[in-house]
Order: structure tokens, then C-alpha cells, then sequence
């Protein structure tokens, strides 16, 4: 056995240290057999701790604070350090070696949302009622292009045409048409969704009126040339939505504003593709993409007023000017050549 205050080995039957004259009680004779084969044997970190609780620990009668520990103890302690360290060694290699999800590139985020598409088509079969808002809408056009077409063109009728985007499609040609009947899809998609979140009871958390307003139209110096060129691209997909109607498809550019809002305060289908794009191999989107989402909503805000004016040029002009300049910024910014802050 082992002096409990001075770590010198024993004898059995010692009663007391002969290198610091500590009294010692007795133990047994297996008690010592057992600690002779802790002290001269090497053991794993748990053989140790089995061990060393099951063993009798030699107290001195006479402790004092500042006693050293037994032998065993000893073991006890360097076995729980390297049971630590062999813990977080394991953490840690989990850690690392966890899959992050990164995002995927243009033809995936695609991919996904065609099958999600197909996806919501079955529950909506399933579920005839959801399309009740589409069918009265389409009535609604139907109904309206016939009496337009009959030269029926009184107040209600006009004012009814204008807040339901019922022209348009119906003055621009084939290209026109292509444009018209997208702008109509965006548009019955947007009432879709917004009657859908208004009958719909929201049990997830509440943004405020502050945050809600930051994540639509917020701008930062860093994300200010994918804002601009946003809004730009905006301003000439609304010509192309409108059907060749620029001032009658007012309620277009709305609706068009309202889903691209809506995709990146929620991190819809939109955002996720234009994030696929800047950002393909990240683990997060840069903040780029949903600059660009958010100069969307302006662009389609702004060109839906623009367009009140019937004057094509202008929304041209404008749209050019800002996609044009905001794409050559952003690969100059990227570049380095051209910096901003990261200041609001």
C-alpha cells in the first residue's frame, strides 16, 4: 500500500509512513493486493475508474487540508481527463464531419420546384375548393372580354378591367400575348395567395410592421447594385407582362410586387433560384440575391406607376440604364475594383 500523505510505498502491515510519519489504518490484505496491481500495471482510462471506485481508499486518521490524494485517486482523475478529452476529440470529429447543406445550382432549385409545382397541383386536385378563387377569376375575364368585345365599355366595366388585369395579352401580338397570359398566371397567383393567407390561421411567429418593412424594400451599401439592377429587370419584365398594355396592366405590376415580397421574406422559389445562382456551393445565400429579389419588388412597384403614363420609352430607358449599370457595378464590386461599406 501507498502513504496517503507523501506517496511512499508500504508495507502491509505498516502502521506508520517511514518517510513522513503519517498514521495509516490497515487495510486488508486484498485491498493492498488490488492497489499493488493499480500502481504497477497499465490499464485503460475505464479499467482504472472501474477499479478505483470499487477499491478501498487508505485515509489517514489524521486528514489535513491540504493532504495529497491516494494513488488510486490519481488514476481516478487522469482516467476522467482523458475520458474528456476523448469526448470532445468526438465531438468535434462530429462536427466536422457533419453534412452541411449547401445550396444547389440553378438546374436543381429548377428540378425542385417543378416537382413542387406537381406536387401542389395533386393537393389541389385533391382539394377542388382551393380553386374556386382561379375559376371565378377566369369567369371574371371571360366575362369581361366579351362585353369589351360587344363595345359594352361603361365606367364599371373599365374599372372592373383595370383592377382585375383582364386586358392583358389582349393588344401586343403573339409576343404580347406570351407576356399577357404569364402577367394573368402571376396575377391569379397572387390572389390566390393572398386570399389563401387571410383565410389561413398563422400559428408561426409574427414579424413586426418594422421587420416586415426592412425585408421588402431594406437596401444596404453592400447589396445597393444588385437592388438597382433588380429594379431594372423589373421594369422590363413589366413591359413584357403587360401584353402590350403597359397603363391597363397596373394591378399586373402589384401582383408581381406583392409575390416577389413575398418570396423573400419567406425564401420562396424566387429567391432560392437567384440565390442558386450567386451563391451555388454555400452554405448560406449571399445578401446580393435577396437585394436583387427586393429591387424586384420596387422595380415592379415603380413600373406599374411608370406605366399609368402609356409612354413604353420611359420604363425602357429607365430599366436599361439600371440593369445594365447595376450588373457592371456588381462585377466590378466583386472584383474589387469598386468598394462600398457595409454601413446601412
Amino acid at each position: 500500500m501507498f502513504c496517503t500523505k507523501c506517496g511512499n510505498k508500504l508495507p502491509d502491515d505498516a502502521k506508520f509512513c517511514v518517510g513522513c510519519g503519517t498514521p495509516v489504518k490497515t487495510t486488508t490484505a486484498e485491498n493492498a493486493s488490488l492497489q499493488d496491481t493499480l500502481a504497477n500495471q497499465p490499464q485503460s482510462p475505464s479499467d482504472q475508474i472501474q477499479q478505483a471506485e470499487s477499491a478501498s481508499v487508505t485515509v489517514p486518521t489524521d486528514p489535513s487540508p491540504n493532504m495529497a490524494t491516494s494513488e488510486p485517486k490519481a488514476f481516478l482523475f487522469t482516467a476522467l481527463n482523458e475520458a474528456g478529452e476523448a469526448a470532445y476529440g468526438t465531438i468535434g470529429s462530429t462536427a466536422m464531419n457533419a453534412v452541411t447543406e449547401l445550396i444547389p445550382g440553378p438546374w436543381k432549385v429548377i428540378g425542385t420546384g417543378i416537382k413542387q409545382f406537381f406536387s401542389s397541383l395533386r393537393a389541389v386536385l385533391k382539394n377542388p375548393k382551393s380553386l374556386i378563387p382561379a375559376v371565378l377569376l377566369a369567369i371574371v375575364w371571360l366575362v369581361l372580354n366579351l362585353l369589351q368585345v360587344n363595345e359594352v365599355d361603361a365606367a364599371p366595366v373599365q374599372a372592373l378591367s383595370f383592377l382585375t388585369f383582364a386586358n392583358g395579352g389582349m393588344s401586343g401580338g403573339f409576343l404580347g400575348a406570351v407576356g399577357g397570359i404569364l402577367g394573368k398566371g402571376i396575377f391569379a397567383g397572387a390572389v390566390t395567395t393572398l386570399l389563401g393567407a387571410l383565410l389561413r390561421k398563422n400559428t408561426g411567429a409574427k414579424r413586426s410592421f418594422k421587420d416586415s418593412l426592412s425585408g421588402t424594400f431594406g437596401v444596404s451599401l453592400g447589396t445597393l447594385w444588385a437592388y438597382l439592377a433588380g429594379a431594372g429587370a423589373a421594369m422590363l419584365l413589366y413591359l413584357f407582362l403587360s401584353g402590350g398594355a403597359i397603363r391597363l396592366a397596373f394591378m399586373g405590376g402589384i401582383a408581381a410586387a406583392y409575390l416577389a415580397a413575398k418570396s423573400v421574406l419567406n425564401n420562396g422559389f424566387l429567391h432560392r433560384l437567384i440565390s442558386s445562382f450567386t451563391s451555388k456551393g454555400k452554405a448560406a445565400a449571399s445578401p446580393g440575391a435577396a437585394g436583387f429579389v427586393r429591387g424586384l419588388t420596387v422595380g415592379f412597384l415603380a413600373a406599374a406607376f411608370l406605366g399609368l403614363t402609356d409612354v413604353n420609352l420611359i420604363l425602357i430607358i429607365l430599366g436599361a440604364v439600371l440593369l445594365i449599370g447595376g450588373v457592371v457595378m456588381m462585377i466590378l464590386q466583386a472584383k474589387g475594383i469598386v468598394k462600398l461599406g457595409k454601413g446601412a
